[in-house]
């Protein structure tokens, strides 16, 4: 009697662990953050992409700062494309403010802490970008609550106002889990 309940409740445990890992793999790999401004009202947007792409993730940049791609990539140009570029001031956990100084990044390369989107309005690629020259009209924040290693998780969140062709777009709840690629 007690083999049996062993046995159950080892395969109960199994089953457990395979049930978790692959909640975690459906949840790594995602973008969602909300948006307002010009024609958003309240709308929840959600990037899911490929894994096994080379270039969408995160990329610990040497000498140590932190890179993050991700688009959603539709198959057909109809979609809309949604895209998110995020630099961060080191490669770790931590937050940052849109603007703070990347002090270690090489010439011609990122110099300050950023997120840019991109998003489509009526048919158009529109870019979403900090005020570099002026922080205080764009304020925003990025944290990095988990850095794994080479193949593992980075995951965070972000918040802060953009702007685009004289709009201000308030972007809230970011959250990202994506592969770290280096």
């Amino acid at each position: 009697m007690m083999g049996k309940k062993f046995k159950l409740l080892t395969a109960l445990m199994v089953l457990l662990i395979i049930s978790y890992s692959v909640i975690a793999q459906i949840r790594k790999n995602q973008v969602t953050y909300t948006i307002d401004g010009g024609v958003f009202h309240h709308q929840l947007i959600t990037l899911n992409f490929d894994a096994k792409s080379k270039q969408k993730g995160a990329l610990a940049v040497t000498p140590g700062y932190l890179k993050i791609y991700v688009d959603d990539d539709p198959s057909n140009d109809d979609e809309q494309k949604w895209a998110i570029n995020i630099a961060f001031n080191h490669a770790g956990t931590g937050t940052a403010k849109v603007n703070d100084p990347i002090t270690n990044a090489q010439p011609g390369e990122d110099k300050k802490v950023y997120f840019v989107l991109q998003v489509q309005v009526n048919g158009k690629d529109r870019n979403l970008s900090p005020t570099l020259t002026t922080p205080g009209v764009t304020p925003g924040t990025i944290t990095i609550t988990r850095f794994g290693p080479i193949g593992g998780t980075v995951e965070g969140t972000f918040e802060g106002k953009l702007k685009s062709a004289g709009e201000t777009y308030m972007i809230t709840q970011g959250h990202f889990v994506v592969n770290r690629l280096i």
